[in-house]
């Protein structure tokens, strides 16, 4: 995982999902080659706290260590975070997985607890609990390393992923429509899981991009600046053609006004343009054109929000600059 090479598109959150989806799949492989392999040589009722268990710790520090990987985080750092959600993952998966079997039965008519303490009857209706425990598990674990930033994504997020893992081992394992693949089934269940988790959980947040003006126009073209503030806090920069002072120098023969244009940022991240000349002003976006020259019937500028990919047209006709805002990784800065 590298932030440089995950663009700031809506579709960015996609990448820990597959991330995630990676390890989940990493570990099916290491729990079917140990099984098939070496031998299983464990008791048949330790094949689901085993499998779920590796699941949980692979998905859960895959997801600590992809997003360590994301703010580049010391390496040391990286690896302890990393393994307390391992131990985490697997100590809840345990204590959970057993504590069900212990509860479930007794709350079952005597005809079903039989079948639910059975543990060679793998079907998913005797085994959601086990799946539950995992889930939750995973949740718990990137949750405690996270110090509890939304814990209840996590939790919700852990379980979800790990219900609709187990339904997609289920379907791909039994007869469904004639899809019956044990071997698939298993490297479902992996994908899915991990895939959900780095979906639900941990989307890549915006405060690992910064905000750019990059020039399109021919004079001065592909000049940029930041328009963060180095500490994180509110920030504006100007755009014009007078020599001194400003972020940002444009020639007045393409339509540039001494102080044309400024984006500015606030303390949240928002990014917004305005208009501080009377000359014709635009911030162009898809099926969008929005007027911001200055009104001196107003008390201050006119502005608008701005989004990655957002065009602003300083001038017009022959004389006219153009300005792209866009996100970039903020150790660009």
């Amino acid at each position: 995982m590298n932030i440089f090479l995950v663009p700031y598109t809506r579709w960015r959150h996609l990448a820990m999902a597959l991330w995630c989806g990676g390890f989940g799949l990493m570990a099916w492989w290491l729990v079917l080659a140990l099984t098939v392999v070496g031998g299983p040589k464990w008791a048949p009722e330790w094949d689901g706290p085993i499998l779920l268990g590796t699941i949980a710790a692979f998905v859960s520090g895959g997801s600590i260590l992809g997003e360590d990987n994301l703010r580049r985080t010391p390496i040391l750092k990286r690896l302890l975070r990393g393994v307390i959600a391992v131990v985490i993952a697997v100590a809840n998966t345990l204590i959970w997985y057993w504590l069900l079997q212990l509860v479930i039965p007794k709350l079952l008519p005597d005809a079903w607890s039989a079948d639910a303490a059975d543990a060679s009857l793998v079907s998913l209706r005797y085994r959601v609990g086990d799946f539950l425990a995992g889930g939750l598990a995973t949740g718990i674990a990137c949750a405690f390393v996270r110090k509890f930033d939304h814990v209840v994504s996590h939790v919700a997020g852990g379980i979800s992923s790990a219900l609709a893992a187990g339904a997609a081992w289920y379907l791909l394992g039994s007869n469904f429509q004639g899809l019956t693949d044990l071997y698939l089934s298993g490297a479902a269940l992996g994908l899915v899981w991990g895939f959900l988790f780095g979906l639900i959980t941990w989307p890549i947040p915006d405060s690992l991009y910064t905000g750019w003006i990059r020039v399109l126009s021919a004079v001065r073209f592909g000049r940029r600046i930041p328009v963060d503030a180095p500490d994180g806090g509110p920030k504006e920069r100007f755009v014009g053609h007078f020599p001194r002072g400003l972020d940002l120098f444009l020639p007045a023969d393409q339509g540039v006004a001494e102080m044309h244009v400024s984006v500015a940022v606030d303390g949240r991240g928002r990014y917004a343009a305005r208009g501080l000349s009377l000359a014709p002003t635009r911030v162009k976006r898809f099926l969008e054109r929005v007027d911001i020259r200055y009104d001196p019937r107003r008390p201050a500028p006119l502005e608008t929000a701005l989004s990655s990919g957002d065009r602003i047209l300083l001038g017009e006709g022959e004389h006219q600059a153009e300005l792209e805002f866009i996100m970039l990784p903020k150790e660009e800065m």
